[in-house]
């Protein structure tokens, strides 16, 4: 009576080959859909795009046009840890595609979370997980909290609200929020969101406090890569020496506007030489609040101006 609904509703997307592994319901992680989209797409991609939720606004399709013969696939996360992005390199690495080019967001805030291992709610090719008990952990938790929503589901029914967030990815990128077929999405990255009801949207959350006061003075964060998160780099680069991969270390430009610091820096710095771009701390992007709509995501346009920037170096 559980097993049966649960399989045929598959709000898991285990059981089923589904046209577009998107973001439907709240409670599915982003990089498990983006792992099982890769692994059963015919696709032949040789780029990809690794890191949190703020890589949204970096479109693949964008960089399909600026990058000579690429094919992008937007590996989508949320909270995305270094030790992730090591395990879908290898993933795609023994998948047999090939790495021609790479941009990884490095954040100062989750990047290296928790001695960086790959988050446990990921693919079971990525935790090592056996898949009996992948597939089993999913049909537990469903019915741990069993909503109305969840009820709703399984019974075929119609939800809405912040249970149903219902994306649509690109069928191909896997690019969020837009088709990469429709040419107007890219509109969005010459036109930031700066009209004055956004203004005053912005301006109405710092009056109650929403956006909380910054140091003025530069501050760094505090150490954070381990031994075992530069292992995990040092493997990252031998892919990448491997596939002789054209790839991009963004550093990303964050709210709190704290620098990445200096020790985490150099190790970087030592592995990836030059490809390593650091936008953390205070500069042009982050000195500018309306760039920060929910304090935690900058706007779509400053992905646009990063990838050119590096792209140009």
């Amino acid at each position: 009576m559980l097993i049966v609904p649960y399989v045929l509703a598959d709000p898991y997307m285990d059981f089923n080959n589904k046209t577009n592994f998107s973001w439907k319901y709240s409670f599915l992680e982003l990089g498990d859909l983006s792992t099982k989209k890769l692994i059963n797409s015919e696709k032949k991609y040789n780029s990809f795009i690794f890191g949190s939720s703020r890589t949204v606004g970096l479109y693949s399709c964008y960089l399909n046009k600026v990058i000579k013969d690429a094919k992008f696939f937007h590996y989508g996360n949320w909270d995305e840890t270094i030790g992730g992005i090591k395990e879908k390199l290898e993933l795609i690495d023994s998948l047999g595609l090939k790495i021609d080019n790479v941009f990884i967001y490095i954040d100062t805030d989750n990047t290296f979370f928790d001695h960086g291992e790959c988050r446990k709610s990921d693919h079971y090719l990525l935790t090592k997980q056996n898949k009996f008990d992948y597939l089993k952990s999913h049909f537990l938790k469903y019915y741990s909290n069993l909503t109305e929503d969840k009820i709703k589901i399984l019974l075929n029914k119609e939800i809405k609200g912040a249970d149903f967030p219902n994306w649509t990815s690109d069928s191909v990128t896997n690019d969020s929020y837009h088709n990469c077929q429709d040419s107007s999405i890219l509109l969005e990255y010459s036109n930031s969101r700066n009209d004055n009801g956004f203004k005053l949207y912005i301006d109405s959350l710092k009056s109650v406090g929403f956006f909380s006061n910054r140091p003025i003075q530069l501050q760094f964060k505090n150490q954070q890569i381990s031994k075992m998160e530069e292992m995990m780099l040092k493997d990252i680069k031998s892919l990448f020496d491997k596939h002789q991969t054209n790839y991009y270390l963004v550093i990303t430009p964050l709210y709190d506007q704290l620098k990445l610091n200096k020790i985490d820096h150099d190790i970087l710095l030592n592995i990836f030489g030059s490809r390593l771009f650091d936008f953390s701390g205070k500069n042009y992007f982050t000195n500018n609040i309306y760039n920060y709509p929910d304090k935690k995501h900058f706007q779509h346009y400053i992905s646009k101006c990063i990838a050119d920037s590096v792209l140009t170096k």
